[in-house]
């Protein structure tokens, strides 16, 4: 078992659960709620209920990807707006990984007028986790219900225009008839998405030092260090209640503890279960290597994929 320390007491339960793994939602899911900023800082919440389907695709202003699909997919907004179709677009990327896809930069794409539909940030990168999202774009059809009725690529091939986002439309024909989705999934194919992971920390533990090394040096073995480290100082109850911040170190991906635990929040420090049964202030190598290659998935990494994208490829953002 894995321990919490509070206070100098070293408690036997909660129990860290180092098999926690990421739900990724796809065709028969009910899909997340959605409540973001959008480029003004406003929030914004969709509602699936109040509409006949509501298309939700990941993407990016710098993905030469979701460049190729964007027009595509804007097309779609104004195609189906009358019949009752709204489409939201989540920019799930970092914005200090890539610059065009903070707020600043989607403001100017939306002065610019390149923008149908509803535009958001996801800030926390919480709902792209919580919807499992990989890629950009990734794209979401979900009916009035809430349940997602396609999930996949926008269509066969980026470099091709003529297939008009025919995955998407596809699936949207069917489910404003009422009619069962052909094709309800096919392979997220675009650019991965650019990941932050949090390292929150109390400074009455020794151990954050140490933590952040231990994370580096996980990410460099798997190959990531297109990954961003944020390191979270956690300074006050409030903040820890805020935050979820059950001890430190706590590593998250998207708002989510990537070693889930049944605790309050409290400035403490945690203690991690290693797989000999050794009780230690940090997770192990093995652990954290296996919970990072989770969360931070590249759609190539995913058991089953096919690569929809066209022979020739963009490159840069990839």
């Amino acid at each position: 078992m894995s321990a919490h320390r509070s206070g100098g007491t070293l408690r036997g339960d909660p129990v860290s659960d180092t098999t926690t793994k990421v739900r990724r939602r796809t065709a028969g899911d009910d899909a997340p709620s959605i409540s973001l900023p959008d480029s003004q800082g406003q929030t914004v919440s969709a509602d699936y209920s109040a509409n006949a389907a509501t298309v939700v695709v990941f993407t990016s202003n710098g993905c030469p990807y979701a460049l190729a699909w964007h027009d595509r997919i804007q097309q779609i907004a104004m195609d189906y707006d009358e019949r009752g179709v709204q489409l939201v677009q989540i920019v799930s990327n970092d914005g200090e990984l890539q610059p065009k896809d903070s707020l600043e930069g989607m403001r100017v794409r939306v002065a610019a007028g390149e923008v149908a539909g509803t535009y958001l940030k996801d800030v926390q990168q919480s709902v792209t986790a919580s919807f499992g999202a990989t890629a950009t774009p990734e794209v979401f059809v979900v009916d009035a219900d809430g349940v997602i009725r396609y999930h996949g690529a926008p269509d066969g091939n980026h470099d091709d225009p003529t297939q008009d986002a025919k995955f998407v439309r596809d699936a949207l024909e069917s489910v404003l008839v009422g009619e069962p989705v052909h094709r309800p999934t096919t392979s997220p194919a675009g650019c991965s998405v650019k990941w932050r992971v949090e390292l929150l920390w109390y400074d009455g533990c020794p151990s954050h030092g140490a933590a952040e090394t231990l994370l580096t040096e996980c990410l460099t073995e798997i190959g990531r260090t297109d990954v961003r480290v944020d390191r979270v100082q956690v300074s006050s109850p409030e903040q820890a209640a805020s935050r979820s911040f059950p001890g430190s170190p706590t590593f998250q991906v998207g708002g989510s503890d990537l070693f889930a635990v049944d605790a309050p929040s409290a400035l403490a420090c945690r203690t991690y279960q290693h797989p000999d049964g050794r009780i230690s202030p940090l997770p192990s190598k093995e652990d954290l290597i296996a919970q990072l290659r989770d969360a931070l998935a590249r759609p190539w990494d995913l058991p089953g994929w096919h690569d929809f994208r066209a022979a020739s490829r963009p490159t840069a953002g990839a």
